[in-house]
């Protein structure tokens, strides 16, 4: 199947309060164009309307201010690009809280407004040139409460790229069959699954008979142009002895030989995985709503030689590092991260993503700062007592700032656990909230 091509459209504007209407007027028209429904782009409309208020009223009044919007198949993005020293991103937080005693309490609030109403959030700063980047879903319905049919074994195999209604029927099968733990959370809603397919976001493979008959499946997608995640694969309805797995596999790695990605990883292995195709990466412990704790394996293949590479990282966490690139053998170059009394930001911001099905959070850092120890004990707070109890944080070795999160992470009690090679801009960190503190 061939991705659908994507579109994009651009506004630039001075920031001026009295081009609102232009602003506002433009995301409404492309939100719907590129696929939201009304009231999810009145909610984009409504977000970029606050942004556009705060930056008129602040520092970058009469400057251009660039909005791109772009459609990204099953959700909508909008970028702001501007020139500020100071935006108040940290209303973005998951523990964000406004003051009245603060003089742009009436603007920070309409920050923390236009946070609420989007899905995800992303923000890069480069020199005075800022990127604020907004994301929002469209609605899917979920999955039917009417469970599908048995797939029945199959007799003789083929492996072929479904069409939409196969991909539908296969995402359906897999809910019903396997814990929620290593199903991607968008198979909630087969819609969503089909719509990431069409426009590339998924890469799937189906094992089906003469008879048409779905009897497995895996799933695949680029993390970056280096690295390549999968799901499964999954058999539903297949006997245990079953070769489809091995098929599935042989398919997916042979599609990916003459292409950039160094590595295939999977976070959330399927139990039909036939293991001896990766190495084990590592661990992580999970606990299940209603369950106790349980550890679940990561593994990893290398799709082509390791040149090796350079990552940047904390001096308490360059054993965990130096061991776990040993075991792997993974070439890296470990710089130290250093604080030598130079300048930082007050307030740091995190980005949270949340799949309450599963009880995880993931914070992924956007902004280093002052308040780092304080505004993660926030997070796992609120997240504690919304009843998630899985709380990771991600860390990019590629980008020495996020090194500096180091020290707080461990003392609000999370450990390094698992990296992920070539994930982010370099390798990523997996750190776990495990309850206490591991450094005084």
């Amino acid at each position: 199947m061939q991705s659908l091509s994507l579109r994009q459209t651009r506004l630039t504007v001075n920031c001026d309060q009295n081009l609102t209407r232009v602003v506002t007027s433009f995301v409404e028209n492309a939100g719907i164009c590129f696929g939201l429904e009304p009231e999810s782009a009145l909610d984009l409309t409504l977000a970029s309307e606050e942004i556009f208020n705060y930056l008129s009223s602040t520092g970058v009044q009469g400057e251009q201010l660039t909005l791109t919007c772009r459609q990204g198949g099953y959700f909508v993005d909008l970028e702001f690009e501007f020139h500020s020293e100071e935006f108040g991103l940290s209303m973005f937080n998951l523990t964000a809280a406004n003051s009245v005693e603060n003089e742009n309490a009436v603007l920070e609030t309409g920050l923390l407004i236009a946070s609420r109403l989007v899905d995800r959030f992303s923000f890069f700063r480069q020199d005075s040139l800022s990127r604020l980047i907004l994301e929002k879903e469209k609605s899917y319905p979920t999955i039917g409460e009417s469970p599908e049919k048995q797939p029945p074994p199959l007799r003789g195999t083929v492996i072929k790229r479904p069409d939409l209604e196969e991909v539908k029927l296969f995402v359906r099968y897999v809910t019903q069959n396997y814990d929620p733990c290593v199903v991607p959370s968008s198979f909630q809603t087969p819609g969503k699954v089909a719509d990431m397919v069409q426009y590339g976001h998924y890469i799937i493979a189906i094992a089906s008979d003469n008879s048409g008959a779905i009897g497995g499946g895996i799933v695949w997608t680029w993390k970056n142009e280096k690295l390549v995640e999968f799901f499964g694969p999954f058999i539903p309805g297949q006997p245990g002895h079953s070769t489809i797995p091995v098929e599935l596999a042989d398919h997916m790695i042979s599609s990916l030989a003459r292409t950039t990605a160094m590595g295939l990883i999977t976070q959330s292995p399927s139990p039909d995985l036939p293991t001896d195709y990766f190495e084990p990466l590592g661990s992580i412990s999970s606990i299940k709503p209603g369950q106790e704790s349980c550890e679940s394996n990561s593994y990893y293949r290398h799709l082509r030689e390791d040149p090796g590479t350079s990552v940047w990282a904390h001096r308490l966490i360059e054993e965990f590092l130096i061991r776990e690139y040993r075991k792997h053998v993974l070439a890296r170059q470990i710089n130290l991260v250093t604080s030598e009394g130079e300048n930082k930001s007050q307030d740091s911001v995190i980005a949270t993503e949340l799949d309450k099905s599963i009880s995880k959070a993931t914070l992924k850092p956007i902004w280093w700062g002052h308040d780092a120890l304080s505004l993660l004990h926030a997070h796992i707070t609120a997240l504690l007592q919304e009843g998630v109890f899985n709380i990771f944080f991600e860390m990019d070795l590629g980008r020495p700032w996020e090194c500096h999160f180091t020290t707080s992470l461990l003392e609000s009690g999370f450990e390094p656990r698992l990296v992920l090679p070539y994930a982010g801009s370099s390798d990523i960190l997996i750190f776990q909230h495990i309850g206490s503190a591991t450094v005084s």
